[in-house]
């Protein structure tokens, strides 16, 4: 497991009700998560990663695992 799925992990669990271990094959949509809350939870990402995430670039990450592979091509 990578440092960036580690904390991204770690986000998940603290920011968002998902009653279970994220699956990072899933999506926002795909694990119950309202649009409200996934925009809220990319703001946390942008900050706690030192990234900016572009709208057009959030719609590319359908699932989460897409999101880690996005941030490790940013943050590296």
């Amino acid at each position: 497991m990578s440092a960036t799925e580690t904390q991204l992990r770690a986000l998940i669990n603290e920011h968002l009700d998902l009653g279970r271990e994220a699956d990072l094959g899933r999506g926002f949509s795909d694990s119950g998560i309202s649009s409200l809350d996934a925009v809220a939870f990319m703001r946390i990402v942008e900050r706690e990663f030192g990234v900016s995430i572009p709208p057009e670039d959030c719609g590319k990450m359908e699932t989460f695992g897409k999101l880690v592979a996005y941030l490790d091509a940013k943050t590296s």
